[in-house]
């Protein structure tokens, strides 16, 4: 319909004050939550070569019995960890919403296997768990983002963190950082792949991509900027964090059933076990959430305890990539049998570096 407000002057902000402010809304972010704190935290690894006790045990010979007691522990370590990043993304994902327009966004990340390629690369950044960068890729899709450069966005900023490679050049033998920049490639390799078969099969999910989550083309709204990002800011706070929460301690209340880490299935020996317990433990690694380089802790601890290095590598990677809560804020800017064929190749990662380890003698 054409528009009919002839003569109408828009009263906002020019375009390069927006897009300065949201340039420097991303520095002073990233530079609070994640470049500081890590910063200060690298040379402390680099020479304590520990990365602290491993999220699924709290520093326990094994993981804990099912209880309400165990999911609030495991939800407060969790969140102590990451609400600074989670803060950020929340904030990020508003202003995405409600200050560039579609085009730019789209200009910014391109499309396709080109545009996977640049989203990666603007991820690596970032630094953020699969949760935090959860609204930020809802809110790449609100401004009609292309599918696969979003999908590549979200899982290359914990499949590609640089910081949690360092992390591992710290604290695990050389082969172990090497294992994990191999999987992380591959786990983005496999969500562009996917997200360029969807994209072929169902042609509607780039060219209507602004359908998928519905949203107003910033500048439609004649109210201020700041009114338009404080109501997108509550919108998407409202709608992903109660579940989020919920599910967090669900989670880990139930870590114990997931990670069976004292039972039969890890103590035990023979070729069958091992199968079993690489696929438990690659399944298990995708629900659960957990902070930026917790899973560096997790294998070093299953390591310090005789956990052979086959059993434990599967966790390098699935434990970062997804998790159960990233996938439910995501669900309704992505096709679920994408995001259900994107969590059987993060787990069919987990599987193939337990396979490269058990080769290469890990």
């Amino acid at each position: 319909m054409a528009d009919t407000r002839v003569g109408t002057r828009r009263t906002g902000p020019p375009p390069w004050a927006v897009l300065l402010g949201f340039g420097a809304l991303v520095v002073a972010g990233l530079l609070w939550a994640k470049w500081a704190p890590y910063w200060t935290k690298l040379p402390s690894v680099a020479g304590s070569h520990s990365l602290g006790p491993s999220i699924l045990t709290g520093g326990a010979s094994a993981t804990p019995g099912v209880s309400l007691s165990a999911g609030l522990r495991f939800a407060g370590t969790y969140f102590l960890a990451i609400w600074p990043a989670l803060v950020v993304g929340l904030v990020l994902a508003a202003a995405v919403q409600t200050a560039l327009p579609s085009a730019w966004v789209t200009r910014l990340l391109g499309s396709g296997v080109r545009g996977g390629v640049r989203a990666s690369a603007l991820a690596l950044p970032s630094l953020m768990c699969s949760c935090c960068a959860a609204p930020l890729a809802v809110g790449l899709r609100r401004r009609a983002a292309d599918l696969t450069a979003t999908l590549a966005y979200w899982l290359a900023n914990p499949a590609l963190n640089p910081v949690v490679l360092a992390f591992c050049a710290f604290v695990l033998p050389w082969p172990w950082t090497v294992l994990r920049a191999a999987a992380g490639v591959a786990v983005v390799a496999a969500a562009v792949a996917l997200g360029r078969w969807w994209a072929r099969r169902s042609p509607e999910a780039v060219v209507d991509a602004a359908d998928v989550v519905p949203g107003e083309e910033a500048g439609t709204d004649d109210r201020p900027l700041v009114v338009r990002f404080l109501r997108a800011l509550g919108g998407v706070t409202v709608r992903l964090l109660p579940e989020y929460l919920l599910l967090v301690v669900a989670l880990g209340a139930f870590r114990g059933v997931l990670f069976p880490l004292s039972s039969t299935l890890v103590s035990g020996t023979g070729l069958v076990l091992l199968v079993v317990g690489v696929v438990v433990l690659a399944v298990a690694g995708t629900l659960l959430p957990i902070p930026t380089g917790a899973e560096v802790a997790v294998v070093a601890a299953l390591l310090a305890v005789g956990v052979a290095g086959p059993l434990a590598a599967p966790l390098l990677i699935t434990l970062p990539a997804l998790s159960l809560p990233s996938l439910l804020m995501v669900r309704s800017a992505f096709p679920r049998p994408l995001l259900a064929a994107v969590t059987g190749a993060v787990a069919g990662v987990g599987v193939l570096t337990s396979v490269v380890a058990l080769a290469v003698g890990l």
